[in-house]
Order: structure tokens, then sequence, then C-alpha cells
């Protein structure tokens, strides 16, 4: 038994409405963008590895990019 049916009917309308996307549907957003205004795009880009492993690569000097290039040993090794 339920004590209350009038209150579990509207926890039950609420519910449906978050499942349905209800009010993402009635105030749709002019851009698909994030609160610092990037765009989902943006964000898959960012969080791809590939785009990691640049990222990683720009912040290495020159020479020390030329250095593991050539070198047949690790850079680990040389700091030992």
């Amino acid at each position: 038994q339920i004590a209350d049916p009038e209150a579990c009917d509207q926890m039950y309308e609420s519910l449906v409405r978050i499942h349905t996307n209800y009010y993402k549907n009635k105030y749709p957003r002019l851009k698909d963008t994030t609160f610092t205004g990037v765009t989902v795009e943006d964000c898959r880009m960012i969080l791809a590895t590939d785009i990691l492993k640049q990222m990683e690569d720009m912040k290495k000097g020159t020479w020390r990019r030329l250095r593991e290039k050539f070198s047949a040993k690790k850079p680990e090794e040389d700091s030992k």
C-alpha cells in the first residue's frame, strides 16, 4: 500500500519528464556549447589520445625532442 498516492503520482510524472528529456525539448539551446563556451566537438578533440600526445610533444623543448629522436637510449636514462 502507498501512503500518499497523489505524491507518488507527482514523483512518477517528474521521473517521466526527466526520462523523456521534457525540458530539453521544451527549452532547446541555441548553441550546443558548455559553460566555458567549448563545443562538444572541441571537447572530443581535446580528450582524444592522439591530441594529448601531440600536446605533450609540443610542451617539450626543441633540443629535447631532437635528442629523443636521435638517441638510442631513453631520456630517463640520460637524467640518471
